[in-house]
């Protein structure tokens, strides 16, 4: 069998409908087009001859006439909709498709949600046969939109044919891979938005996230449909891999899955037998909370964090209570620093309208023509065969910016462009950009390298550089004030939340919290205590409660999160005091005659008072905020003492903790240089078959029980994170392969998204 590859298995699940989408207008929702993006779909879908690709979240009437080629003189008679949502929260979009266009004979659904998870969840309304319900109901529903006709604002022809042919498939292959190895699921689909845990419950870290592991069984009514739909789509991941799973899970969530999956196994798999063995581990996001907090040295999570990202998109039909709403993957890549500097060059300033015009076509301003200068959307991981994300993704920053400046000069070069630097400098990568923006031709051919170009220059840029560079130094004191004692710890985080104030904008208030988290689970690591209790003392812990406290009256402006809910009035008060108190500062500097001020005092002194009373009022308020706020922290750093499974796994990976150069590895690192080394960590626990559930109650009282295979003997290691990886964690995996020496094995990387720190920190606090 042929070597893993997940974006050629995207593109190969696409030719495998081939002839549903020849010459049909294929409508996609938000987070199939963030999946197409990332494998490179759109040129293949052009070669297959589709119609034309329209949004699905924000159809027009126009879309008819749209196409990719001027041959067609017919109208479509065929649309086909790919969605990663359930059947039911896509309906009413599906409908209004429908009843915009008046010459559709077929339509074809295909949906990445299983046909099982419909069933299984608790807000859709159809059955276990649910495909052909919605066949059924999406007919029904079509002739009652065209016997009312005009009164309807969706039908645009009042003559639009009854007899519809509708058709609903199972994609599974709807994953965003970042490389041929390492995928997370869609930012705006139904799975990465249902919660992985119940907010009620005590070991909850926030929705997102799975429970902390404390040992119970998340079977039933308690296992959260986040949980359950990640399951199911694992296991037909599996299946369109042609993989047969060996399963171990890491974690209580992640146990919850691999029982589901092996349920599933017992009752459909038939083939087992003709597949590829692989080995899957399952773990828990809680686990390991530290490792996306941090800021590591990986050139993809430095662009991550530092480019801004677009808004969600999506129109969800659940409620906003039930979901979470994820930061999609598409990036904002700014164009105006080379716009500003380029105004007096007619002809390049020119270019570069006309390409983000095109680009970002939906920005255009009719009546002004004006445009955003940006690039908008997510990187190519396969850019006309050019797998540049796989080749950044196991990059340092300045390796990686290194290998972009290569790839310009050999776009520079095969376009036979020049371009001389005798001393390398950050205005190189702006440079070389601007000479290929010369001529438009050129500009289109290598506008993926642009793109990558631009993003590692705003990387590294003011005030992202400085921003990144303070976090990496604030992460190091930690951790080595850590490994002496909970005072000196303690005391970090007081300075780190104070400079918050005084930092000019390098570290904001959110910053430094998020910096208190990763202190708080250091400390868990280092000093554990018991589930209830602080790892720092009574006074180590006021002190960082009143530093905490005197930030957000410093600067309110920035207190927007979860914890502070309901005092958003209070909050913006107090903002408009500081900026009358610093008025009233710059005033009285210039009074020169203390006695003009006498007459003043008495009118002053009682509407001084209430605002001094109001101000004490939300001080105390937010005394009792900040506790709650600890308590939280507290279960941070209690993680390692509420599971003795997860203990033992921690202890048993500790020798693992530093790599070849002595950095700090993550729990990915550990696990797999473990596996690969010995085969076997100590409380990952292994889901038996069905066969061997049979031979442990029956023939296993005659020693004929089946032995657990060794995780590390699999040639396939398919990894999954439930809740999300980052890409640090994608490149230490990487490493640990190679130090193993076991170049052999394939590795597949996954997780429900992909995080950065201020993922990690709105999942939790925001």
């Amino acid at each position: 069998m042929g070597s893993v590859d997940l974006i050629r298995s995207c593109l190969d699940s696409l030719r495998q409908i081939s002839d549903e989408i020849s010459d049909a207008i294929l409508y996609i929702d938000s987070g199939t087009r963030e999946a197409f993006q990332f494998s490179g779909a759109f040129p293949l879908l052009l070669e297959l001859a589709v119609r034309s690709v329209c949004s699905l979240d924000d159809l027009s009437p126009l879309d008819a006439t749209a196409g990719w080629s001027l041959n067609y003189v017919d109208p479509p008679t065929k649309i086909v909709i790919i969605t990663c949502r359930l059947l039911s929260d896509t309906h009413r979009y599906i409908l209004r498709c429908l009843g915009t266009h008046s010459t559709i004979q077929s339509c074809v659904v295909f949906t990445s949600i299983p046909e099982i998870s419909h069933s299984a969840h608790i807000d859709c309304p159809l059955g276990p046969d649910a495909f052909r319900e919605y066949e059924t109901l999406l007919n029904q529903d079509y002739e009652e939109l065209v016997k009312k006709g005009n009164n309807n604002a969706f039908i645009t022809d009042t003559a639009a044919p009854t007899q519809l042919s509708v058709s609903v498939q199972h994609l599974p292959m709807v994953i965003c891979p970042i490389s041929s190895r390492v995928f997370v699921l869609p930012s705006e689909g139904t799975m990465t938005e249902l919660c992985l845990s119940n907010e009620e419950s005590e070991e909850s870290l926030g929705r997102g996230l799975p429970a902390v592991s404390s040992g119970q069984n998340l079977d039933g009514d308690d296992s959260p449909s986040g949980v359950t739909l990640t399951a199911h789509f694992l296991y037909y991941f599996a299946d369109k891999m042609d993989l047969k799973l060996e399963i171990f899970s890491l974690g209580d969530t992640s146990k919850s899955i691999g029982k589901t999956m092996m349920d599933m196994s017992s009752l459909y798999d038939v083939s087992r037998r003709t597949k590829r063995s692989a080995g899957l581990l399952l773990v828990d996001r809680t686990v390991d909370l530290l490792s996306p907090c941090l800021h590591g040295d990986s050139f993809l999570e430095r662009i991550l964090s530092s480019l801004p990202r677009q808004h969600s998109t999506s129109k969800a039909a659940q409620s906003p209570s039930k979901i979470i709403k994820r930061i999609p993957l598409d990036m904002d890549v700014p164009f105006d620093t080379i716009l500003e500097e380029e105004r007096g060059n007619n002809r390049l300033y020119e270019n570069v309208i006309n390409f983000i015009s095109g680009w970002n076509s939906s920005q255009v301003d009719d009546n002004n023509f004006e445009i955003s200068p940006k690039l908008s959307g997510a990187f190519l991981a396969n850019y006309t065969g050019a797998s540049y994300l796989e080749s950044l993704l196991d990059r340092g920053a300045k390796d990686g910016l290194l290998l972009v400046k290569k790839w310009l000069l050999e776009s520079l070069k095969n376009e036979n462009l020049s371009f001389s630097s005798k001393v390398a400098s950050q205005s190189d990568l702006r440079n070389m950009v601007k000479i290929i923006s010369r001529d438009q031709k050129v500009l289109v051919r290598n506008r993926g390298i642009v793109k990558l170009a631009l993003a590692a220059d705003m990387a590294n840029s003011e005030p992202q550089s400085s921003r990144w560079d303070a976090f990496v130094s604030a992460e190091r004191i930690l951790s080595v004030s850590s490994a002496d004692s909970s005072q000196s710890l303690s005391s970090e985080i007081r300075d780190f939340i104070n400079t918050s104030i005084t930092s000019q904008g390098i570290l904001s208030l959110k910053d430094v919290l998020l910096l208190s988290m990763v202190g708080y689970i250091l400390a868990g690591e280092n000093f554990p205590t018991s589930v209830s209790m602080s790892p720092f003392s009574w006074e180590e812990e006021r002190s960082i409660k009143d530093a905490i406290v005197d930030a957000i009256l410093e600067k309110p402006q920035d207190a927007k999160m979860k914890f502070l809910n309901g005092l958003e009035k209070e909050l913006e008060s107090q903002a408009k005091k500081n900026v009358t108190k610093e008025g009233d500062s710059a005033k009285s500097d210039q009074i020169d005659d203390f006695d003009d001020q006498w007459g003043n005092w008495d009118e002053n002194e009682g509407e001084e008072d209430k605002d001094d009373y109001g101000e004490v009022q939300l001080k105390l308020e937010l005394r009792d905020r900040v506790d709650q706020l600890c308590k939280f922290f507290h279960k941070l750093s209690s993680i390692p003492v509420r599971s003795p499974t997860i203990r033992e796994v921690l202890v048993d990976l500790s020798k693992y903790e530093h790599g070849t150069y002595g950095m700090r590895k993550g729990l990915l690192y550990k696990l797999l240089s473990a596996i690969l080394t010995k085969g076997d960590v100590p409380g990952i626990e292994y889901h038996s078959s069905a066969v061997g559930r049979f031979f442990k109650s029956g023939f296993g009282r005659f020693g004929l029980g089946q032995a657990k295979p060794n995780l590390g003997d699999q040639s396939v290691l398919f990894i999954f994170v439930v809740g999300g990886i980052n890409a640090l964690e994608a490149r230490e995996v990487m490493e640990a392969i190679t130090e193993s020496g076991k170049m052999d094995t394939e590795l597949i990387l996954g997780g429900t998204t992909l995080l950065t720190a201020d993922d990690m920190f709105d999942l939790m606090l925001s």
